[in-house]
Order: C-alpha cells, then structure tokens, then sequence
C-alpha cells in the first residue's frame, strides 16, 4: 500500500495521542493533522489535505457527522470513517446516511482501525459484522431489500431460535457459547444447521430471515 496520511481530531486527549502513536507506528501511515475537535481539523486541512480522516462522533462544537459534511464539501476525494463511543442503530445509520466511509466503535480492537484505514483506501468504505448488520436490519425491515429464501417457514429447534437473536444482538460464537453454556463447537453446528435450513450462505443470511420473519424483533 501506498503510503496514507492520516488527520484526527478527537477531544479526548489521552485516546488521542494513543490513537496517534499506533497509527504512526504502522507502516506507510503517518498521521499529518491532529485536532481537537471538528472546527479545528476544518481549518488544519486548508492546503494540507489528508486521505483519510477520523472523526469522534460526539465532540464540543460540531460534532463528527456535521464535520463530515463539511469536509466533502471542501475536500470530496477525503475518506472520512467515524469513530464512537455509541453503536446505537440510529448513530450508525445516520453516520452512513451522511456519506462516511465508515462506523467503529471505540470499544472495538484498536488493530480494527488500521483495518479499516486499510479498507477504505482500496475499496472506498468499510463495514464490520456489528455495522453491516445494523444497515442490513434497516433495509429489510423498510423494504430496501426483499430477501428470497427457499424455505420461509423453516422450523428451528429451541436453541436454534435462542443462537438466532443471539446473532443479531452482534454476539460472537464464542460470546454466545458462553451465554448458552455450550462448547464453541456446539454453537457453530448450530450455527451449520440454521444456515442449512434457510439456504442461507452466511450470517448476514441468517440476520436477513431473522428480521424478514419476525424471529427478532427491531
């Protein structure tokens, strides 16, 4: 990869000059603007131009999305990825609904940043499991997306149903392997049988028959 820099503004201090040690310490990323807030970025990005920025979602002032809106304007070919404290549907959603490239939480692993830095230099957006499923629940459920299965009614044993809304409330195998009090191995054959059942290829598929049938409710 080419090398990226990298504007941030965050008013948390201490998660700020984290973030910019790690980015710093990847290579071919160096992080060239570092701001306080939105209004600081706005005026630093003046004929120094980033190819990603990351923005706090909630910060004094203006917050991340107005920021955003205000940095395509200026700068459309920045890449702008939104990081959060909240991972409410609403946030994302309106996150994405404004343009960003992308929606972290800040509880994520921070390796996921770089990920996502990485991501959206090559493909132009990123979206993990949690984010893709929140866009996926709000499109089936406005009608955005009519998902087809071959088997509408599939009937699912008990557990089945409690590993399903297991999955669409974001937990991993591992996390719902804990809460059933299953091994990893058991959740992941149940996870085989449901996906059988509805001839669904992946868990976005399960997470499209969830909500399109009711099984959970949004």
């Amino acid at each position: 990869m080419k090398s990226v820099t990298i504007g941030i503004a965050e008013d948390q201090e201490i998660y700020r000059n984290g973030l910019v040690s790690m980015l710093n310490g990847v290579p071919n990323f160096k992080v060239t603007i570092v701001a306080n807030d939105g209004k600081d970025i706005l005026v630093k990005m003046k004929g120094n131009e980033p190819d990603v920025v990351l923005l706090d979602y909630r910060m004094g002032g203006m917050n991340g999305v107005d920021t955003a809106k205000k940095i395509y304007r200026r700068h459309p070919n920045v890449r702008v990825l939104i990081l959060s404290m909240y991972d409410a549907h609403e946030f994302v959603i309106r996150a994405i609904e404004n343009g960003v490239c992308g929606y972290i939480t800040k509880d994520d692993d921070p390796k996921e940043i770089i990920t996502a830095i990485e991501s959206v230099m090559s493909t132009g957006y990123y979206l993990n499991d949690r984010t893709s499923r929140i866009l996926i629940t709000r499109m089936v459920k406005s009608g955005q997306v009519q998902p087809k299965f071959e088997t509408e009614e599939a009937q699912f044993t008990n557990i089945e149903i409690d590993v399903i809304q297991l999955i669409c409330q974001e937990y991993s195998t591992f996390e719902i392997s804990k809460k059933l009090y299953k091994s990893k191995r058991t959740i992941d054959g149940h996870r085989a049988s449901i996906m059988k059942k509805i001839n669904a290829k992946n868990v976005t598929g399960i997470v499209m028959y969830a909500v399109k049938n009711n099984i959970v409710q949004v």
